[in-house]
């Protein structure tokens, strides 16, 4: 049952690591999009 229960805690860590770098790379890719949108206002302009 400890082997079960150490297994499913590595499972818990990884699946979180997984979701912040999902949301780390999200927050970037919007970064990197409203900076694009900015520079095509300005040229628009």
């Amino acid at each position: 049952m400890n082997k079960s229960s150490s297994g499913s805690g590595i499972k818990l860590t990884t699946v979180i690591l997984a979701v912040l770098i999902l949301a780390v790379s999200a927050l970037l890719s919007n970064n990197s999009i409203a900076e694009d949108t900015e520079v095509t206002t300005e040229q628009s302009q």
